[in-house]
């Protein structure tokens, strides 16, 4: 075989393997590989290649057949070593550029053009498909221009079935016509503008617009976008959503019992007021604060369908008169009434002329709301009590002007209910006061500033003592001897009542206890501790006394609880059975103050008490009136039927002695006696054992 014919065969082989290569290039281009496998069979071949050239020129690879001829030497060693180690490392090193630069490999011209084609082909069949697949009204619009170049109407192109269903027309209809006089809402609701509006800026319009289609109006949400020189014009029907999302809006926003304004709307009304205050010195508003004056006892006595109905027709008369004429508000809003939570109301008078205009509301509603109503057969009288707040008091935020209106209302209460009372800086001043008295309050416990104090109890027939009343006092660091009608209630009302009812019962059983020891003679000794509801109401009591009593050794029979006649008339049901669990411990109950609640005389068999306290009013009453000693006669023979002893309370004169020894009365107290002692005053009166001089033989 001659050199030439040789080398030819082999160079084809070489442009043959060449040619593979590249043609697969590309794909080797796009292959996951890193490209070092090529680049190290590069380095392979090119070391193969500088071994046949060394081996070769000492002779050493004549002995190899093939490689005896030089042509066919020379082949191997140029094309195959050197030219293909080098394609395969330039293959490695583009491919590690392709992935360094995060790029992708460039595709055939060929692969590109048939690909755009297939792409722009199919684009109208994907805009059609997009279109009848939308869940919304679909269409696609042709602008229609006139000779200068106006639009004038749009052409329909192509509609799904979503916008025949929304707009009453079918696509055989609209297709390739003027769509206005078709839709004439598209002009009359301002459609129509915002189109072309699109046309010429090229931004989208997204909006709600309230149009009128097939007879109603109804909220639509549109989306238009350009499209060439017309539209894609996108919409849906979402009216139902509005009105629900409006729904959830006034119920978070209202009293769901009478559909007034609830407190989070009231107070944001409030707080805009305020700020218009700020900005503007003319602006003057005034806040009503109402509660309902014996609504507890209308609601526990006729149900509470009747309390729930009386409520509403509350709410409806505020509203109905604060329509009239002559209280109008001189904003857009107007006044606010509201509801806060059970039979409390509130109202905003915004923009009133001036601060007597508040007063005049106020005289106008309690008139209203003091007018009977009629429900479910009953006719129910209420009255309101009202506080007054006034923006000149420069307030800066709601919470202190409904604190403020809400102490003017109980001022109107405790001055006698059904009535109106301004808020002024002498309650301010009462109100920071008891500010400072409750934060005292809070820690009189901890630092053990409580007293008890004992008023001595007396055998009305013989003068002998019969036991004390225990009676709690406070030892104020500044105040001294603070009584116990300034911080009790205070007490009962903040929560700290049970805790400190607790330690004035162990505190009466250690003290009363404490006395028998020293004085065994005087173990028949009695102790009245008072009890107010929220003790009562504790679920833990039971186990506090079991645990006061255990704790101090004290005889439960000595013990005698006092709860006051409204407390228990209040809570009658509630009460009975846990008035029932303390007598089955051996105490005594007494009902305290009678006469100056609302209870009958026949209701007292169904009470479980074993002692009558008749209040003091009665007794200071009766030397004037001779009804009243008939009163007390009748009381005290009443109970003595139902197996009840009887407290005189208040007794301070001799003349009232004598007429309850001759009623039969069983027991006194009061300052004709003695008055609240100290511990050590109190053990002086147990210690000399004698009878009360100014009981009569």
């Amino acid at each position: 075989m001659s050199d030439h014919v040789l080398q030819i065969v082999f160079g084809a082989c070489i442009v043959a393997a060449i040619g593979a290569l590249i043609s697969t290039s590309s794909r080797f281009l796009r292959s996951p590989g890193n490209g070092w496998f090529a680049i190290w069979i590069g380095l392979g071949l090119l070391a193969a290649g500088a071994a046949f050239s060394v081996l070769g020129s000492y002779g050493l690879l004549n002995e190899v057949p093939v490689l005896r001829e030089r042509p066919i030497f020379n082949a191997v060693k140029d094309y195959i070593c050197f030219l293909g180690g080098s394609m395969f490392i330039g293959l490695g090193l583009i491919r590690r550029l392709v992935i360094a630069t995060g790029g992708t490999p460039v595709e055939h011209l060929n692969e590109t053009l048939a690909k755009t084609v297939k792409e722009l082909g199919s684009s109208q069949e994907l805009l059609s498909s997009i279109v009848r697949s939308s869940i919304n009204g679909v269409m696609i619009l042709k602008a229609r221009r006139d000779d200068s170049g106006t639009v004038t109407d749009f052409e329909c192109r192509l509609m799904n079935e979503e916008a025949e269903n929304l707009l009453g027309h079918s696509t055989n209809t609209l297709m390739h016509r003027g769509i206005l006089s078709y839709l004439p809402c598209i002009r009359d609701d301002g459609l129509f503008v915002e189109a072309l509006a699109v046309l010429e800026t090229g931004l989208p319009y997204r909006g709600e617009k309230q149009c009128s289609l097939r007879g109603k109006r109804r909220w639509y949400n549109i989306v238009a976008v350009r499209h060439g020189d017309g539209l894609v014009v996108s919409f849906a029907d979402v009216t139902d959503r509005l009105d629900y999302e409006r729904q959830l809006q006034h119920a978070a926003l209202h009293d769901t019992l009478t559909g007034l304004s609830n407190r989070a709307l009231f107070t944001q009304r409030l707080e805009d007021a305020i700020k218009r205050a700020r900005r503007d010195g003319e602006f003057r508003f005034a806040v009503l604060f109402l509660d309902l004056d014996r609504f507890k006892i209308i609601n526990d006595s006729l149900g509470h369908d009747v309390g729930d109905q009386l409520l509403i027709n509350i709410a409806r008369r505020l509203v109905s008169n604060l329509r009239e004429s002559d209280i109008a508000s001189r904003t857009r809003d107007g006044h606010l009434p509201a509801r806060l939570g059970g039979d409390e109301f509130v109202i905003l008078l915004d923009d009133i002329e001036d601060f007597d205009h508040a007063t005049l509301v106020a005289e106008r509603l309690q008139r209203a709301l003091g007018e009977p109503h009629m429900i479910a057969g009953h006719e129910v009288i209420t009255t309101a009590s009202i506080g007054i707040v006034t923006s000149d008091g420069n307030y800066e935020r709601p919470d202190d002007i409904l604190r403020d209106a809400d102490t003017a209302m109980y001022g109107a209460k405790n001055s006698g209910k059904a009535r109106h009372v301004v808020f002024d800086e002498r309650m301010h001043a009462e109100v920071v006061e008891r500010l400072n008295l409750e934060k005292a309050l809070h820690h009189a416990l901890d630092r053990e500033q409580f007293r008890l104090y004992y008023q001595p109890i007396v055998i009305l027939n013989s003068g002998a003592l019969a036991g004390f009343e225990a009676l709690m006092r406070w030892e104020h660091p500044e105040r001294g001897i603070v009584e116990p009608e300034h911080f009790i209630p205070l007490a009962e009302e903040i929560g700290l009542i049970v805790p400190m009812g607790a330690w004035a019962l162990h505190e009466a059983c250690r003290q009363l206890r404490q006395w028998q020891l020293r004085y065994p003679d005087r173990d028949n000794l009695s102790m009245n501790v008072n009890f107010s509801k929220a003790q009562l109401r504790d679920p833990r009591l039971i186990p506090m006394i079991e645990s006061v009593i255990a704790d101090t050794g004290i005889d439960p029979t000595r013990l005698k609880f006092e709860i006051t006649e409204s407390t228990f008339m209040d809570n009658a049901a509630e009460l009975t059975p846990i008035l029932t669990r303390i007598q089955a411990l051996g105490i005594h109950l007494a009902m305290d103050d009678f006469g100056t609640g609302y209870s009958s005389l026949s209701f007292l068999h169904r009470a479980p008490m074993d002692y009558l306290k008749i209040d003091r009013s009665f007794i200071s009453s009766a030397g004037k009136k001779r009804d009243y000693a008939a009163i007390i006669h009748t009381v005290v023979q009443l109970a003595h039927n139902l197996k009840m002893k009887v407290v005189a309370e208040g007794v301070e004169t001799q003349d009232q002695l004598t007429m309850l020894q001759a009623l039969d009365c069983n027991y006194g107290q009061g300052y004709l006696f003695d008055k609240p002692l100290d511990a050590e005053l109190a053990e002086q009166r147990i210690r000399r054992d004698d009878r009360f001089g100014n009981i009569a033989a």
